[in-house]
Parts: C-alpha cells; structure tokens; sequence
C-alpha cells in the first residue's frame, strides 16, 4: 500500500514537471514569436512591383503659331506723309494694288521749280540761236563760232535739266503710293493718316500667299532622329475654333546648339527640360487655304521601343549611383521562424523612357519583385518589410 502511493505521488511529481516543462516552453516560443513580430514591425516597410513585358510607348506635343514664310515691311521716305490708308490688317490683297496713298508738298513745288527753271533755260536757248543766226547773217564768224559754243552748252544744261525733272516726276509718281508686290495678307497696318511715313515703324506688312506659311517647333532628340528634311507631316491647325488637319513638309533640322539666335514660336509641349535641352529646331513649311498668320499648331507624335528579353518597370524604381543605374529586388528567404526579406542590389542596363516608365534591357527579371517606393533608405542585405 504505502509502495503504491509513493508511486502514484512520483507519478504526480512527473507530470507537474511535465506540465510545467510544456508551460515554459510554450510561453519561451510565444516570446520568441513575439518578438519576432515586433522586431518585422519595426523593419523598413517597402512597396514593390514586377516588371512587365511590352513597347516602351512614348507620347510627345508641342505647339507652335504659324508665321509667313515670307514678310515684307514697306514704308516711305520720312519726308512724305501719309494722305490715306486702303487697307487693314487681315486684308488679302492682289499684286499692284495700293496699299497707302502719300502726298509731299515740298516735293510737288520742287518739281515745279525744276519745270521753271527747264523753260528759263529753253528761253536763253532761243535767245542764242537769235544771236547765231544774226551773227551768220553779219558775216561776223568770230561771233557765229561763240554763240555756237554757247548753243551747245545750252543744249546739255536743256538735257541735265531734262532729265533732273523726269526722274523727279517718276519719284514723285512711285513715292505716291505704295502697291502690293504679290497677292498675299496684310498682317500689320501701322501707317497714320497725316503723320510722316514709318513714324510707328513699317508703314505696312505683307506676307506671300504664294510662298505659304511654316512654323518652328523644338522636338526632343528621341522623338526627331527618325525626321528628315522633305518628309510630310502631319498636324492640326487651330483656326477659327476649329481644328484642321494640315499636311506639312519638313524644310529643315538642326541641332540647338547650331540654332544659336534662332527665334522660335513655340509655346508649350510635353518634353522634359532635359530633352529639350538637347532636342530638334524643325522647321515645317504650311500651304492651306484655311489657315493664316498666329494660329495655333498642334503636333502629336507617338513612338514605340522594344528589345528582347527586355521589359518595363516604373521611374521609381530606378536608382542612380553616379553614372550606373541599379534597381533593388526583394530575395525571399525561409527560416525556422517563417520566411524573412532581404534587399539586393541588381545593376541594370537601361533602354529608353517616357517619363512614367523605364525599358530595362539587361539586370533584372520579370519574375523579380522589384523595390519601387520604401518608407526609409535601404542598403543592401538590410531586412525589410513588404
């Protein structure tokens, strides 16, 4: 009896240890785990994607105003003054027609002075030839051989004066009005009715309808390399509210730092400063009966890029480490305590972008998990939260 309740009390004994052994440990493994937890609640959180396969889709628009390809200012001399004004800005106008009328009293008596003075002198011319022939008549050859003489010169200053006062009457004719050299558009009137001719700059602007219009517009390098002069392209012409496809040529390419002074209309467009920094001044030539001087160009150009074995991740994830590029990939390892994450640094060989995503050619997988965003700087082999 007294055998079997030491037995049943060493029975007892053992499991209390047992219990208690089962107790520590599982409380020892809920420490571990807990701390576990809060040890990865404590690592760097990070936002992670997977590259993608497809063409890298670029989209570029820029904006221009259309300007004549050929513009002439015209004015007259400061000494004649407007009289009248026939046309206004927008005008279309055929070649030969007056444009500004002008008057110049100074130069109307001047002319009438020059005229007086041709009939003194055809006056003085008859006199002599009086005295010649009364001379010839004396048999006074001295005299005949003088007044001769004073014939002659009569004659020539005749012919200079002659002369003088026709090219001041052609003068006077042409300097009355200016006329149209071509068919073409007033694009700017600045003549005022009785004030001297150029006293707001040209009197009249006017550009060749014959000649069209061109705008210059710069194109990031990316967009321009496959663009050569005489090829056609197609844009849209705002004019009077509405958009009108036009078929324009390319009349010249050149590089920005060849376009030193050049003088460009346009306004806007979707390339970076960086790619306009090292872009395209191309010149297009516009021929429409629909469009004219300061409307609105639109150009929309879309290109594709693809290479194998390449594929696509976000600008984001994209690092720089002065001139090389690197992405880092989450490597996912497995341990006693459940899986844990690590950062990789992976070198890259990039393609081309669009500003929102990245080709990448050589460096990292699609399969990869790739770092786009974290909630604070990582260094490689660090453990982190996704």
């Amino acid at each position: 009896m007294a055998t079997e309740m030491i037995e049943t009390a060493e029975s007892r004994k053992k499991r209390k240890i047992a219990w208690f052994s089962g107790l520590f440990i599982g409380l020892l493994l809920l420490l571990t785990l807990s701390s576990n937890t809060l040890l990865t609640m404590q690592l760097p959180k990070v936002r992670t994607e997977l590259g993608r396969q497809g063409e890298l889709v670029t989209e570029w628009r820029g904006t221009a105003r259309l300007m004549p390809r050929q513009q002439i200012d015209l004015s007259n001399k400061p000494e004649w003054t407007v009289q009248k004004v026939h046309v206004k800005e927008g005008d279309h106008v055929a070649k030969g027609q007056p444009l500004i009328t002008y008057e110049n009293p100074a130069a109307a008596q001047e002319i009438l002075d020059a005229q007086a003075g041709l009939e003194e002198q055809r006056l003085s011319m008859g006199g002599l030839q009086d005295a010649y022939i009364a001379a010839v008549q004396n048999n006074d050859e001295m005299q005949a051989r003088s007044t001769k003489r004073e014939l002659e010169r009569a004659r020539i200053a005749i012919g200079v004066q002659e002369r003088k006062v026709n090219t001041m009457q052609e003068e006077g004719r042409d300097r009355r009005q200016i006329v149209a050299p071509f068919d073409g558009v007033v694009t700017r009137v600045q003549a005022t009715p009785q004030l001297p001719s150029g006293s707001g700059g040209p009197d009249v602007s006017l550009a060749n309808l014959q000649q069209g219009y061109q705008f210059e517009i710069v194109i990031p390098d990316a967009m321009s390399r496959e663009l050569h002069a005489g090829e056609k392209m197609k844009v849209q012409v705002e004019h009077d509210g509405a958009n009108v496809p036009v078929e324009g040529v390319i009349a010249d390419i050149r590089s920005l730092t060849d376009a030193v002074g050049g003088s460009s209309a346009q306004e806007g467009d979707g390339g970076s400063a960086s790619q306009l920094a090292s872009g395209q001044r191309i010149t297009v030539k516009v021929k429409h009966p629909q469009v004219q001087t300061n409307d609105l160009v639109r150009v929309d150009m879309t290109q594709s890029e693809k290479a194998e074995g390449s594929m696509l991740v976000s600008n984001q994830a994209i690092r720089q480490e002065g001139k090389n590029s690197y992405v880092l990939i989450v490597d996912e390892r497995s341990g006693p305590l459940g899986n844990t994450f690590i950062v990789r640094k992976a070198p890259v060989r990039l393609g081309g972008t669009n500003g929102q995503e990245t080709l990448v050619l050589q460096g990292a997988y699609t399969q990869d998990r790739i770092i786009v965003e974290s909630s604070e700087p990582l260094t490689e082999g660090q453990r982190i939260r996704v």
